[in-house]
């Protein structure tokens, strides 16, 4: 029976679990009606044990570090749930944490351990909760993995002691509890720490969305946001949700006269206002827009217009002035869309933004019926390592990969994207785009990821705090920008390459935001992993950080590494073949089954990059399955000699890139391309000699090779296919 106190905790949060916040459970029946039971779950604050009381029945003892004590309100909370608390920097209190929890469960009480443990006072974290065998050797009763949502920075996060509420997105905002099947009660920390993950997988698949159809989202947050700042470039200034509310109707109902009968319409727009418009409005109609990848040649642009039966492109005169491209079919401009709209189209689209329920919009536009699984795009992988393929995603891969997303950006209110990844990027089209205006955010375009002053410039004005880019470009706005220009910097993350210990350094040293490492793929729609802040609260932390890894899954996705040449499944530690499932992964690509089977099996997605994963779920990619050389039997990693050598000279930018070419005797060899002065090869070729790198891994004397430029993307990660080109052209012949 519960103790009085206890019965009116619970009372409240019945109240708030069917009010103002709504708590789905899935597994209930795997907690014990009666019993001891040992719970292991994902929870990192009091907030998220408050949620873990309410999924359930039963009086759950749960352990957490002392601090909690000293927060008034955390420690009536201790006292009336019964919680086990200890110092994590006495071994004497641990083993009394221990015992007590031994003699809980036997009693017959449930104890919920969390995965993460609380910090020591020299930073590590307390190793005293993951010998689950410690807590139940000897004892008959089950051992429960637990998953719940991540909440923090959604509905609260902790600064110091202080909790700081945050206003939800929506009302009864939705929250899972998933209760997994029993384990063995031998079950290491990794084999817990996968099950929970996966756990999270399976209740992200029957998630409801917050907004089935991705423009649903966008229209329920522009009015939920009328006049906040909304999108903003250096040609349109800066538009409310209003304002973008009212133009994509605008645009919509123009082009409904104009499109032809193609469910794929292309977009050959940079990143701007009226880029993220002309998608708006596209998907309003029910249509599939597809942001073509302008820097490619007129052939391969053609070639992705073929695939996809495009019949009508639409792009802007100033682009076609810039961009030396042909596009076959019809073409329309936008600004001949915007001249033909008149004062009555607006007054139309002010009502209809304003007083129109989304299914009369809908009608009055003509959008053709659309599900969560429809396609919303289709982009095309970047072709850094060899043809494009055509990624087909739906709103549902889209959604959630912005929702879980959302689950790990630090961000509120304020926040502030900056968009100059361009759209055909699936981070561009998934950040930028739809997690904006979806989520009621702000974001600032610009045209070219490479224009770094101005953007600089921008980033001040527009006070950008989110920035996703790559290590490449992270040295642009080193030597361009200044430290005023990104005082408003909250959180970088970079991705699409290495990003090396010498750029973060001195980019941190420079602004005073460190950049974090994650990592994705088009895909996987697209983002996967992340570094994220540490989370500490009393009582509780979440290390999300590790340098030299791409950081932790996404709540919504699991990974498994395979040996690349067997398929088998590899243990905790040792590098393969990194898979990733999750509802996320794309539906294939287009036209294309059998290259679709070859990646996709068993809704596992092979990613092609060789990865090891930690047992606390770090995962460390070691390099692309395509860069590597076999000489003379072993396997040679290009990254790894590329970083040795960076190093040896103390360059803070990338200057030199490995790739491979035939070779008779060993079957392939080492190509250096450089943009370097001869001195600096002559002292790099002495310090090779003296490394410590293997002699198979050190390129010959004569295979170095100066270039003009190294090729950089419009993405602005290096150009991989043409780096392998120039090295074949330069040096194949030798």
């Amino acid at each position: 029976m519960y103790r009085l106190p206890l019965m009116i905790l619970r009372a409240y949060l019945w109240v708030l679990a069917n009010t103002r916040y709504r708590i789905k459970v899935l597994g209930r029946n795997n907690v014990p009606d009666m019993g001891g039971a040992l719970m292991i779950a994902n929870h990192t604050s009091m907030v998220d044990v408050l949620v873990l009381l309410a999924s359930n029945d039963r009086k759950v003892r749960f352990v957490a570090g002392k601090d909690v004590l000293r927060v008034k309100w955390m420690a009536r909370i201790v006292k009336m749930a019964d919680m086990i608390t200890y110092d994590p920097d006495s071994e004497v209190d641990c083993k009394r944490m221990v015992a007590e929890a031994r003699a809980a469960i036997q009693a017959g009480e449930v104890v919920c351990l969390t995965t993460e443990g609380p910090l020591k006072a020299d930073g590590t974290r307390s190793e005293a909760q993951y010998d689950y065998k410690a807590f139940m050797d000897g004892l008959d009763v089950p051992l429960v993995p637990v998953h719940m949502d991540t909440i923090w920075g959604k509905l609260y996060r902790f600064e110091g002691d202080q909790l700081i509420r945050l206003k939800p997105t929506r009302k009864r905002y939705p929250i899972q509890v998933h209760y997994g099947e029993h384990l063995d009660q031998n079950a290491t920390r990794e084999v817990m720490y996968n099950t929970i993950h996966k756990l999270g997988t399976e209740a992200y698949f029957q998630r409801p969305l917050g907004a089935k159809l991705l423009h649903h989202g966008f229209i329920r947050a522009a009015r939920r946001n009328l006049f906040k700042p909304s999108l903003a470039d250096g040609v349109s200034g800066q538009l409310n949700y209003f304002k973008a509310l009212v133009g994509s109707i605008v645009f919509a109902r123009k082009l409904k006269k104009l499109l032809g009968k193609g469910e794929m319409v292309g977009v050959v727009v940079p990143p701007s206002v009226g880029g993220v418009l002309t998608n708006l409005a596209l998907t309003m109609l029910g249509r599939v827009a597809v942001n073509l990848n302008y820097t490619m040649s007129n052939e391969g642009i053609a070639s992705c217009i073929e695939q996809c039966n495009i019949d009508t492109v639409l792009t802007s005169k100033k682009v076609l002035e810039r961009l030396p491209i042909e596009l076959p079919g019809n073409v329309i401009y936008l600004e001949d869309i915007k001249e033909s709209a008149k004062g009555s189209d607006r007054i139309v689209a002010i009502l209809l933004a304003l007083l129109a329920p989304i299914a009369v919009l809908e009608m009055v536009l003509g959008t053709v019926k659309r599900t969560q699984e429809d396609l919303v795009t289709v982009i095309f992988s970047s072709g850094s390592e060899g043809e494009p393929k055509g990624v087909m995603l739906s709103h549902r891969n889209i959604s959630n990969n912005m929702e879980t997303g959302l689950e790990v950006f630090p961000h509120d209110g304020d926040t502030c994207v900056i968009g100059y990844l361009p759209l055909f990027h699936s981070f561009g089209y998934m950040v930028t785009l739809w997690m904006v205006v979806c989520h009621g955010l702000q974001a600032m375009y610009h045209t070219s990821p490479l224009e770094y002053k101005i953007i600089g410039k921008m980033v001040k004005q527009y006070k950008g705090t989110l920035m996703i880019g790559t290590s490449t470009l992270l040295q642009g706005f080193i030597r361009r920008c200044t430290p005023e220009q990104f005082e408003t910097l909250d959180f970088v993350v970079t991705g699409a390459e290495k990003l090396a210990p010498r750029v973060r350094l001195a980019f941190k040293e420079k602004f005073g935001v460190e950049p974090l490492e994650g990592y994705g793929t088009t895909e996987c729609a697209p983002g996967v992993a992340v570094n994220i802040p540490d989370r500490v609260s009393p009582g509780f932390c979440y290390l999300g950080t590790r340098h030299g890894t791409i950081g932790r899954l996404l709540p919504s996705q699991s990974a498994k590494v395979t040996d690349p040449d067997t398929g088998e499944d590899l243990p905790m530690g040792e590098a393969g073949l990194l898979h990733i499932k999750g509802p996320n992964i794309m539906q294939g690509y287009l036209n294309q089954p059998e290259k679709t089977a070859s990646v996709l099996v068993d809704g596992w997605y092979a990613t092609g990059d060789i990865a090891a994963l930690s047992e606390d779920g770090f995962i460390t990619i070691t390099d692309r399955l395509s860069r590597f050389s076999k000489i003379g039997g072993e396997m040679v990693p290009h990254n790894k000699i590329e970083e040795v050598m960076h190093n040896l000279l103390e360059l803070t930018e990338q200057m030199l890139f490995v790739a491979s070419v035939p070779d008779e005797k060993k079957g392939e060899r080492l190509v250096v391309l450089h943009v370097l002065e001869d001195a600096h090869i002559a002292d790099l070729k002495e310090k090779l000699s003296v490394c410590d790198l293997p002699n198979l891994w050190i390129p010959r004397g004569n295979a170095f090779h100066k270039i003009d430029e190294l090729p950089v993307m419009a993405t602005g990660k290096m150009d991989i296919k043409a780096a392998k080109q120039m090295a074949v052209s330069m040096a194949g012949g030798e």
